[in-house]
């Protein structure tokens, strides 16, 4: 097609929205912003020799504005409105505390064999990276009594469908019926099953933190990130934060298959808790692909891509 002025330009849609090429210049257009637009804007930009990129998003903008400043590429963020005006950076999330009082529940999640984890100010039991516990305040606002309770299910909607169906079960219980129907699918080789499916990201670093020398860490502990999981279906990243194999700090984010959002959340997690730590994202072997690779790249500050043989092969 011909521009305004009469030169040659590129149109091409994205799923997510439309994109352009102007000479050097890309533009894409979302209806929202998130981690894996954002990416995939300047995974699309550098396939066609584009020297800026600019985004406009419907949504979250000034988030993506956030993100954008960790690559090495001339990125601006723009709000898809009237005016198109570009948005204030949205400040970094602030990690929320740890509940208190919670020692006698988490003993018992460890009674089971389950792998404590806090993460967005919850604490909570996996097996090998999936969730089948969480310890929940019951707010005295909708009729709970404000203290903390243990919840076993896979997930929010699996632990209020298993509130109804065993009503008066004990959380001893609940927490071995979960964690035996969960440990029946969900280890080492254990093939394809609806089960072994689910949070591979979090089974990588489950694997990590009990072996931390497979990602070339000494040490490893579990982290949030900043834009952490809101259900057990999608996989999102995962982090681990802890010290390398020379002693330095390291954050070590996890992904599995083609996630777009793997590097810009790992750049912005490493902004969280460390800024000049080390920076290493772990992909099953064969994930690595090249855009993944590419983006690991552009990164102003340096990071590291490695793969590693998955345990449910």
């Amino acid at each position: 097609m011909k521009d305004l002025n009469g030169s040659s330009a590129v149109v091409d849609s994205l799923g997510v929205g439309a994109a352009a090429l102007d000479g050097s210049a890309a533009y894409v257009l979302s209806d929202s912003g998130s981690p894996a637009v954002l990416a995939g804007a300047l995974i699309w930009a550098q396939r066609n020799a584009a020297a800026t990129l600019t985004l406009f998003c419907d949504s979250d903008a000034d988030v993506v504005a956030r993100l954008a400043s960790y690559f090495d590429f001339d990125i601006e963020i723009r709000w898809a409105r009237a005016g198109s005006e570009p948005p204030e950076q949205m400040p970094l999330p602030v990690v929320p505390p740890r509940p208190d009082d919670a020692e006698d529940l988490l003993a018992q999640l460890e009674s089971h064999g389950l792998e404590i984890v806090l993460e967005d100010g919850s604490w909570r039991g996996e097996v090998l990276g999936l969730e089948v516990a969480r310890i929940v305040r019951w707010p005295q606002e909708s009729g709970g009594d404000g203290e903390l309770h243990i919840e076993a299910g896979v997930g929010r909607f699996d632990r209020d469908a298993a509130a109804v169906m065993h009503q008066g079960e004990s959380p001893s219980d609940a927490l071995e019926r979960a964690t035996t129907i969960v440990g029946r699918h969900r280890f080492s080789g254990a093939g394809t099953h609806a089960l072994s499916l689910l949070a591979r990201p979090r089974w990588l670093r489950s694997t990590a933190i009990g072996d931390p020398a497979r990602v070339g860490a000494s040490e490893l502990h579990a982290v949030q990130t900043t834009n952490p999981a809101d259900n057990v279906r999608d996989a999102y990243p995962a982090a681990a934060a802890g010290t390398d194999a020379d002693g330095s700090e390291v954050l070590v984010v996890f992904g599995a298959g083609v996630d777009l959002s793997l590097v810009p959340i790992g750049a912005d997690t490493r902004e969280l808790y460390a800024r000049e730590c080390k920076l290493r994202f772990v992909l099953p072997a064969g994930d690595a692909l090249a855009p993944i690779r590419q983006l690991v790249d552009t990164l102003v500050k340096p990071a590291e891509l490695i793969e590693i043989d998955p345990e449910w092969t």
